[in-house]
């Protein structure tokens, strides 16, 4: 686990005094390591030889629960979400589209009834949680209101998405801040990493160890090589003129209206424009240590110059409203072609 040692310990801590809850929601950006923090506590409740160590949850790594739970094939663990509901519909529908449905919240409810045959705990890790369409919010607080005995929910949901406040108030909830970019170079060069490669991605993740983690293991650099096309995209959009500023917008449109993966690549790329947009701002203010692009910085320093202070604010302003309206369904073409043409300067 790379980070968040205040609530590794906390986990922990639940365990040894006997205080484990029967619900926990980990919020945080995607990739901070929601998932790794939830597998790691399930390892710890289900250990057969947990190791006496200082820090850190304590589990062996060998013993037959942890090989189980660590391959998602323990019987009394089970993780579900998103791309669970594809593959469980994959054959009738082809997308399980981009929330939790009902059917699969009634499962989860039958999931965590049965009662645990091995470890003493049933627990189910639910990814996507903020993603629950309404009808499945409200049957999912039947099973929050009600927990089966020695059965502990973990959801994990992204923390820039609401959530309905009331499944919100049932759970103990443990924020996940973005990790030190210290933190995660020393990991990625215990991982063999070089030091140059180590700090860029510590400095690109944006403090989220598992985007750097996958980057650095992903032989095509897929992560870094959309970045290259987001900013390339962007690139040609500053001198552009109306007609090709809204040609791209029905780009994108039409890629948000594909659903799925064409879906999320459009808030990738806003994304990467956001964090490119705030490190403009950072070499503006000559704070070039705190920024993300860190092998761009010279780019960064020639775009710096040709923006005011004030063209800098509303871009990432602009970028922020166009993803909120994004998320929150209303007309992407609208959003888009505002972002386009209204807030994005000519340059």
């Amino acid at each position: 686990m790379i980070g968040h040692g205040w609530a590794v310990s906390f986990l922990q801590n639940c365990i040894d005094t006997e205080k484990v809850t029967h619900a926990y929601l980990l919020r945080g950006p995607a990739g901070v390591g929601k998932f790794r923090l939830a597998l790691d506590f399930a390892l710890a409740l289900g250990c057969e030889n947990p190791p006496a160590k200082k820090y850190g949850l304590r589990y062996c790594g060998e013993c037959r629960p942890c090989r189980l739970i660590e391959e998602n094939k323990h019987s009394d663990v089970t993780v579900l979400g998103l791309e669970w509901q594809t593959r469980s519909e994959g054959v009738k529908e082809g997308n399980a589209g981009q929330n939790l449905k009902i059917d699969s919240v009634r499962y989860i409810s039958h999931e965590v009834s049965r009662p645990p045959h091995e470890i003493g705990w049933r627990v189910i890790i639910i990814r996507d949680a903020e993603t629950m369409q309404t009808a499945a919010a409200n049957a999912f607080l039947k099973t929050l209101e009600e927990p089966p005995d020695r059965a502990v929910l973990i959801l994990l949901a992204d923390s820039d998405r609401p959530m309905l406040p009331t499944i919100v108030s049932r759970c103990q909830i443990i924020e996940l801040r973005p990790v030190p970019r210290e933190e995660i170079a020393r990991s990625l060069l215990s991982e063999g990493a070089s030091k140059n490669e180590a700090h860029m991605l510590a400095a690109l993740s944006a403090g989220r160890p598992g985007w750097a983690l996958e980057e650095y293991r992903d032989t095509t650099k897929q992560r870094i090589n959309d970045r290259d096309e987001a900013l390339m995209h962007l690139e040609e959009l500053l001198p552009a003129d109306r007609v090709k500023r809204l040609s791209f917008a029905d780009t994108l449109t039409a890629r948000w209206q594909s659903g799925g993966n064409k879906r999320t690549s459009v808030l990738v790329m806003l994304n990467i424009w956001l964090g490119w947009w705030r490190d403009l701002a950072l070499v503006r203010q000559n704070l070039p240590a705190h920024i993300s692009n860190v092998d761009k910085l010279d780019t960064l320093k020639e775009q710096a110059g040709r923006f005011s202070p004030i063209q800098i604010k509303d871009m990432l302003l602009g970028i922020t409203h166009a993803q909120a309206e994004l998320e929150a369904n209303v007309m992407p073409r609208l959003a888009l072609g505002d972002l386009f043409i209204n807030k994005l300067p000519k340059a």
